[in-house]
């Protein structure tokens, strides 16, 4: 059997689940930051959560009902997970209990990152920079999970990427990741009887668009006259490159002015795939 890799994004489907099954927990905002940050430290509550996805992981938890059903009959120890979370306390609670279930089945699980989740931000400093940190959240997942994909196909592995929990910006920026890297993207909605395979969407660069990628290609930034020089020399081919994120302009913090080009992890996939 080729080794799997799972990126999954983490909602918070197992906690409303167990808020929903429990009276004194059911009128309490998922985004009440105080209370879930004391829950975290609870062990108690901790084990009871854990025995709740426990009892029934495919009824409980959104993300275990498709992961659980696509690797079936399948041995965990021949696959490993990579588990997606925002920097909320709810999706904290939400993310470790999925991790050590996994674990208690026998799979191997990554610790990994948070990303921005806005609310988190906007409780503590202004809705300006909370959307600009989930903006920037977003982004960085992409990458992030571009790189993973890359780096676990070099391996040999066969990487699958399950976008069905989470808010709506994160679902698609970890599909986008998997249909950009050519991974298997798999998805179950609440009505769906059984996991359905979504089909590869991509953009492939062409003309001088991988002309332009190629100069990038040694992934070393390009500021002052080198950036002058290529904005104003490929004009067309940096918007729409910009676009699909294959490069990345960098603009500085208080003229607002863009000063900086490199590729991203993306654009190197694709020029190595143009080259394929």
């Amino acid at each position: 059997m080729t080794k799997q890799f799972h990126i999954i994004n983490v909602g918070n489907s197992l906690l409303t689940n167990f808020q929903r099954s429990k009276s004194e927990f059911g009128k309490i905002s998922q985004m009440d930051s105080d209370f879930w940050r004391e829950k975290i430290d609870d062990v108690n509550f901790m084990n009871e959560i854990f025995d709740f996805l426990r009892a029934n992981p495919k009824e409980n938890s959104a993300e275990m009902n498709t992961f659980l059903r696509v690797v079936e009959g399948k041995n965990p120890r021949e696959i490993e997970v990579y588990l997606s979370g925002t920097n909320t306390y709810s999706n904290e609670i939400c993310v470790r209990t999925l991790q050590r279930f996994l674990k208690s089945q026998g799979y191997l699980v990554y610790d990994n990152p948070t990303f921005s989740g806005y609310f988190l931000e906007a409780s503590r400093y202004d809705e300006k920079y909370a959307g600009d940190e989930f903006v920037k959240g977003v982004s960085d997942m992409v990458d992030r999970f571009i790189y993973l994909a890359i780096e676990k196909k070099k391996q040999g592995y066969e990487v699958f990427i399950n976008p069905t929990g989470g808010l709506k910006a994160h679902v698609i920026a970890c599909a986008l990741a998997g249909f950009l890297t050519g991974c298997k993207v798999y998805y179950m909605n609440e009505e769906f009887r059984d996991v359905v395979f979504l089909p590869e969407i991509f953009y492939l660069p062409k003309g001088r668009e991988v002309k332009l990628l190629e100069i990038l290609s040694d992934k070393k930034p390009r500021s002052g006259f080198e950036y002058e020089k290529i904005v104003e020399e490929f004009k067309d081919e940096v918007e729409r490159l910009q676009v699909y994120g294959l490069i990345e302009i960098e603009v500085d913090e208080e003229t607002r002015k863009p000063y900086r080009i490199r590729i991203t992890n993306r654009g190197s996939f694709f020029l190595d795939s143009v080259k394929q």
